[in-house]
């Protein structure tokens, strides 16, 4: 089973891997019953308890109703930002959400950091518990263990084939769903989607874990296979599409966010097939840092319409620093 981990990370099919523990208190009314007082009060409490019990972190405290709300909604949109590891929301939906983010399909680890901070926060306040029906949240998805494993994967091959429909009802079928990370109304762009479980009740952590990743271990053998058909039946095709993406990004001078990222797939597709030698963590990285909020936080600055593109262009340039690929020597450019 590790060496299959190991291969799939290598592929970078699977982006990163999420656990989040919804927990609530047993004096607290929920979030959406507390009043404005109680609520900053009650977030100051769980702040200065973990700044004393997670010494070996550094904390950061974002108060996001003191923020401008373009520059907050960065602080919501943390999914593929492994360089912040750890957040916890406090008052959100539940009284605490613990996220940990790892790289690759690495859901064990990610489990392990939650709880180990969720071990730190019980010692300090009563959770709201039910011997029979497990964790109490507001949303009847979470309780029971009170966890949401999930993972952010790359899926190109199966969205062109439209085979993604069927994923999508097989995995209702096992309790899990699949939604696109990135959508303008109903339509999915950028192939990448989120794997999640959507039952808690009845199931132990390890049990979500472990149907999940079998559920994702499934994905991949479909998305490799349907890859393996594209490189043989339409291999010029792919790489017209791979390289189209390439050159328009390397001298783009206005970009938006949508097709920003649907380019970045193209050439993640590419780097994940060998077909182009690009750093794919760099191509993550801008797939955090070319959203509107993040772009204008990077910055420090509102931006309007035009200068957000025209900076997005300038920094996709200044992270990917383009060279000559070896790819371009074999057609003779």
């Amino acid at each position: 089973m590790d060496s299959l981990i190991n291969k799939e990370r290598e592929k970078g099919i699977v982006l990163s891997s999420k656990i989040l523990l919804a927990r609530n208190f047993s004096n607290l009314p929920f979030p959406n019953k507390l009043n404005y007082i109680k609520g900053r009060d009650n977030g100051k409490k769980i702040y200065n308890v973990l700044k004393n019990e997670i010494i070996d972190e550094e904390l950061t405290l974002y108060e996001i109703w003191n923020t401008k709300e373009e520059f907050g909604k960065q602080y919501l949109e943390k999914d593929l930002n492994r360089e912040e590891t750890i957040s916890i929301m406090i008052n959100e939906k539940d009284h605490v959400r613990i996220q940990y983010i790892s790289d690759g399909l690495n859901l064990e680890e990610a489990f392990e950091k939650a709880t180990s901070i969720d071990d730190k926060i019980e010692k300090n306040f009563d959770y709201a518990f039910d011997e029979r029906l497990g964790y109490l949240t507001t949303s009847p998805e979470h309780i029971g263990t009170g966890m949401k494993a999930s993972v952010i994967i790359h899926l190109p091959a199966l969205t062109m084939s439209e085979e993604i429909k069927n994923i999508s009802k097989n995995l209702s079928k096992m309790g899990m769903s699949i939604k696109g990370v990135y959508l303008e109304g109903t339509n999915v762009y950028g192939n990448l989607y989120r794997i999640t479980n959507k039952i808690s009740l009845g199931l132990t952590e390890e049990d979500i874990i472990s149907k999940l990743k079998k559920a994702v271990f499934s994905i991949i053998a479909e998305e490799n296979k349907f890859r393996e058909i594209l490189l043989s039946k339409c291999r010029y095709e792919l790489d017209d599409k791979v390289y189209r993406a390439y050159g328009i990004l390397k001298c783009a001078i206005l970009l938006d966010s949508k097709e920003t990222i649907d380019l970045l797939s193209n050439i993640r597709l590419g780097a994940e097939l060998s077909l182009i030698d690009i750093d794919k963590s760099k191509l993550d990285k801008l797939l955090i840092l070319t959203s509107n909020s993040s772009l204008q936080n990077h910055l420090g600055r509102y931006l309007d319409d035009k200068e957000i593109k025209y900076e997005r262009a300038k920094l996709v340039k200044e992270i990917l620093k383009w060279r000559k690929d070896r790819r371009f020597e074999a057609y003779g450019i």
